[in-house]
């Protein structure tokens, strides 16, 4: 059996360094807002923790979450190249009740599912309104990685 890849092989996109706090305030929802990478990091560190019994699932869980960790990293970056200031929570604080605890895998896959999805309708409109290119590429490409976690979900969810 081929190893799970949990991200496109594509590099990602550097977010060249100006002074535009607008669009960096464009990504800080998706960084540490409640439906944002933080949120997704830590959902499916939980998932991974409560399913050690099932070892390929638990190990899948944390490999997305690790891949969510890389975008969290690369936003919070490129916010700060921006003149932003990447803080947990955006505009209000982070809780840890945006955490899908959810202790079925069947009903926390398919949840899983609809938050990738929602990431990707996310990112989309941030890119409808952003206007640095870069900002634009880097959020292109993490989508490719976003997609590619829904199927790795479907897949886990159809195989339980």
């Amino acid at each position: 059996m081929e190893p799970i890849k949990f991200a496109s092989e594509l590099p990602y996109p550097q977010v060249e360094p100006e002074d535009n706090l607008a669009e960096a305030k464009l990504l800080m929802p998706s960084y540490g807002g409640a439906a944002g990478e933080l949120t997704a990091v830590l959902t499916y560190c939980f998932q991974s923790y409560i399913t050690p019994f099932k070892g390929e699932l638990s190990k899948t869980l944390m490999g997305v979450a690790k891949c969510e960790m890389q975008h969290h990293r690369l936003l919070g970056s490129a916010i700060y190249s921006l003149g932003g200031y990447p803080m947990i929570g955006s505009r209000s604080y982070w809780s840890g009740n945006y955490i899908n605890y959810t202790p079925n895998p069947k009903k926390f896959l398919l949840l899983n599912i609809q938050a990738e999805k929602a990431a990707i309708s996310n990112y989309e409109r941030t890119i409808l309104n952003a206007n640095v290119e870069s900002v634009k590429m880097l959020i292109e490409r993490i989508i490719l990685d976003e997609e590619m976690h829904v199927k790795i979900f479907e897949e886990l969810y159809s195989s339980i």
